[in-house]
């Protein structure tokens, strides 16, 4: 329950505490914030229970401590709100689902936290095959309500994800090579925009706004809702497939074929590098995780994925995961998998496929993995997504989006795990490292990209540079028309920033 107010003196926006001093410029927000409310529960602050739920994330490295919490109820509560924040330069955050890993992004310090956990609804629409989905929910809601219509959504592969962070900044599913980035499935945005109107983007009605918000991430106000296409559930079948060090080479060969052939409309393969500790030696598993969007006889298995499973490449491991399931299913299943409450961070880079750069990334993991192996609990891994061209043809298909991408690209990324809270800044450092000596060796070989995708992204990334000049300016102009005074860059400090403005 929200603790009760301070009265405010005479109407005026200056708090004081008992002793007649003002109080920090957080502490006056938040009961700015409870008195616009007039003391509706809405405004939550430390030290009470609820508190605790709300501040609570995926990965406690993105934890931290926000002066109080605002839980609006609809679209309105917040365009009230972000007029309140303009007024007195309240500094705020928001939250969807808190599964970013990046401190600061979905979480502040010393600041008003906009939790978006009460715009859950979830409405299917039978007669226009579309849903609208509230950003407060998470996957697993949507597909829920969607696949018992024979319907399931483009949303996250792990159905705990929260709809509007992952949304925003492109999104990674299962069906991405057949309908581009999850983005690129919303059919319409509704959003508070810094002087607080709330708007509809989509391809008639702001029109500019509605290709920005594909990618383009907080810059341009509070996406509140989407309304996203449907397209027909059809039952996958998921595989793990784990390769000895013997097969390495080999291994990376099949991959990059993968990524620069082998596209297969109803194929989505992620592959993974396992680093482990084990009496202070380093051990290293390869592996792929796929989904099959169809059924999928093993021992004949599609031509795409045939160098995977066929035992050309000798593996030591094939496993069945969930056959004949819903994308919703596979989702679930992830879940199991993924465990909120580790300690872990992430760094990414894409690339120019290229067989070599990918086994040298492994070479330079390993032995740079050496000089952080005595961290208690420390594991890390190296996974590489291909974006082939498909996939980028299926967005641009369907309006393009703000991400800028014209050439396949492999996306790589670090993600190291690890105990106790004392070594978050070693940590950090190790995977800094990583990606340096990455991004030197991708450039020397003339296969760096520039774009980061923004869900990999670590708190130093994410600038948008990647997206290409185009794009840039495009957003740059949509940035002017819709948040002149830059309220979602100053008083929104966290997040991917869009270069060159201001």
């Amino acid at each position: 329950m929200a603790l009760s107010i301070l009265s405010i003196l005479l109407g005026s926006s200056l708090i004081l505490q008992a002793s007649g001093t003002p109080l920090p410029t957080s502490s006056r927000c938040c009961h700015l914030l409870d008195s616009e409310f007039r003391g509706g529960e809405k405004v939550v602050y430390p030290q009470t229970s609820e508190y605790g739920v709300l501040n609570t994330y995926f990965a406690p490295t993105s934890q931290q401590s926000p002066s109080c919490i605002f839980t609006p109820s609809d679209t309105f509560d917040i365009s009230r709100a972000i007029k309140l924040f303009t007024r007195h330069s309240c500094k705020f955050a928001i939250r969807s689902g808190g599964h970013h890993y990046n401190a600061g992004w979905a979480s502040i310090n010393n600041g008003i936290l906009l939790s978006l956990s009460n715009l859950n609804k979830v409405i299917y629409n039978p007669s226009s095959q579309s849903v609208f989905v509230g950003s407060g929910n998470r996957w697993r809601k949507v597909y829920n309500t969607v696949e018992p219509y024979g319907r399931t959504v483009v949303g996250a592969q792990n159905s705990d994800v929260g709809v509007g962070g992952f949304l925003i900044n492109g999104g990674i599913s299962f069906l991405a090579d057949q309908y581009g980035w999850a983005v690129d499935n919303v059919r319409e945005f509704e959003i508070v925009v810094a002087d607080g109107r709330v708007l509809k983007a989509n391809k008639y009605e702001n029109k500019d706004l509605f290709r920005a918000l594909k990618g383009g991430s907080s810059n341009f106000g509070v996406v509140t809702g989407f309304t996203l296409d449907t397209v027909e559930s059809k039952l996958a079948t998921g595989a793990y497939v784990e390769f000895p060090t013997s097969s390495y080479n080999a291994f990376i060969n099949a991959a990059y074929h993968y990524c620069v052939k082998g596209e297969d409309l109803k194929s989505q393969v992620l592959f993974i590098s396992w680093l482990t500790v084990k009496n202070g030696a380093i051990s290293v598993k390869d592996a792929l995780s796929l989904i099959y969007t169809d059924i999928m006889d093993v021992s004949n298995p599609p031509k795409a994925l045939a160098p995977f499973m066929d035992k050309k490449i000798p593996s030591s491991l094939v496993q069945i995961l969930g056959r004949n399931q819903t994308m919703g299913s596979h989702g679930h299943d992830l879940t199991q998998i993924q465990h909120p409450g580790v300690r872990t961070i992430r760094q990414t880079i894409s690339i120019i496929p290229d067989a070599q750069l990918l086994k040298n990334f492994q070479r330079i993991l390993v032995k740079t993995a050496e000089q952080y192996k005595y961290i208690e609990g420390f594991t890390t891994d190296l996974l590489f997504q291909p974006i082939g061209k498909k996939w980028i043809a299926a967005g641009n298909a369907k309006g393009g989006n703000s991400m800028g991408l014209t050439v396949p690209v492999i996306i790589l990324w670090v993600q190291p795990h690890w105990v106790s809270g004392k070594d978050d800044g070693i940590i950090a450092e190790f995977v800094t490292k990583v990606i340096m000596q990455f991004e030197k060796a991708a450039k020397d070989a003339g296969k760096l990209s520039k774009f980061e995708y923004l869900n990999y992204a670590g708190p130093k990334q994410g600038l948008m540079e990647g997206y290409g000049a185009e794009s840039i300016r495009r957003l740059q102009s949509v940035k002017r028309n819709y948040d002149p005074k830059n309220v979602f860059g100053t008083l929104l400090p966290g997040g991917p920033k869009i270069p060159g403005l201001y």
